[in-house]
């Protein structure tokens, strides 16, 4: 859905509020009396929701993405619109001045945003076979002691590390129709990219945190690889397989493709948009990338998807 639809089908703020509170009694909403999901009514003259049992009254923002939120549905479903439809990350600050919004406010909503991202990827394991990395992103943090000394390498206070996962399929098609044609392949991917989950980590974060995350997010039946990395050992305990290999940098891009590419776009992407990211904030704009990487290819329109997490799952 492009803006010129958008604005066709949400051209007010009471066309926002009817298909949300479609989505909503869709759903399902849960009484706070009750404690259990109830058939609700809509009262339309003061914009509650009413419980069939008990007749308890409902904000129809409440414990939703925009529980307690000062900013109208419209001016939500703009940027629920702008941060799913645009392929690339949009600064706050742009879209406070889109918005005639002011900044903090656009600033929080975003984050709720891709919060709730999330948690809806969260709910779904890799499965297949896995490329597995780290990677370290130059982050800020507001709170460390300036006068403290900066590392270098690994443990640099400006280093932040992320676990890497993409599910990654081999094909070898390109090779084989590379020499069909005599052509060169080496600038071509022989996998399929499906997948991927980025997750941030301690600076000191040994295997078995590691492997923690590893069953969290993915499938016990997959397989692996992976560098020779020594946090990655024991990853094999817990899922079917993992295959380790020496990786030279200029071996990269041919032994582990697509995890290095997702690394590289997300970096890119970062520092193409944001002048710097706060160390306690890279989860969220991970999710971001990731949560539109892995609907690249949804038939459903992402808006009306991330409408939906909207009024299922709440930032807090």
């Amino acid at each position: 859905m492009n803006l010129l639809k958008f604005f066709h089908k949400f051209p007010s703020e009471e066309k926002c509020l009817k298909r949300f509170v479609e989505v909503r009694l869709a759903q399902g909403i849960t009484c706070r009396k009750c404690e259990k999901q109830t058939k609700h009514y809509w009262l339309r003259t003061v914009k509650r929701f009413e419980c069939k049992e008990c007749k308890c009254k409902t904000s129809y923002m409440a414990d939703t993405m925009m529980h307690k939120s000062k900013i109208g549905l419209q001016k939500w479903f703009i940027l629920i619109h702008l941060m799913t439809s645009i392929k690339k990350s949009m600064s706050a600050l742009e879209v406070s001045r889109q918005l005639d919004t002011r900044y903090q406010s656009v600033y929080d909503a975003m984050h709720k945003i891709r919060l709730v991202m999330g948690k809806r990827d969260e709910r779904y394991k890799l499965g297949g076979e896995i490329e597995i990395d780290e990677a370290f992103f130059t982050t800020v943090d507001f709170f460390r002691d300036t006068d403290e000394v900066q590392k270098r390498g690994v443990g640099s206070q400006r280093k932040t590390r992320v676990l890497v996962l993409v599910e990654s399929e081999y094909t070898g098609k390109n090779a084989e129709q590379a020499k069909l044609y005599n052509r060169d392949s080496d600038h071509k991917k022989n996998r399929k990219l499906g997948y991927a989950k980025m997750i941030v980590m301690d600076a000191d974060s040994k295997a078995e945190t590691i492997n923690y995350e590893i069953q969290k997010h993915v499938k016990s039946t997959a397989t692996a690889i992976s560098d020779k990395a020594t946090n990655f050992v024991g990853v094999g305990k817990i899922i079917s397989s993992i295959k380790q290999m020496k990786v030279d940098s200029k071996d990269a891009m041919k032994k582990l493709p697509w995890v290095h590419t997702v690394i590289s776009n997300t970096k890119r992407m970062a520092n193409g948009i944001h002048h710097s990211v706060n160390k306690d904030y890279l989860q969220n704009y991970l999710n971001e990338f990731c949560y539109k990487l892995n609907r690249r290819n949804f038939q459903r329109d992402m808006f009306d998807g991330m409408l939906t997490a909207s009024v299922c799952d709440t930032w807090f």
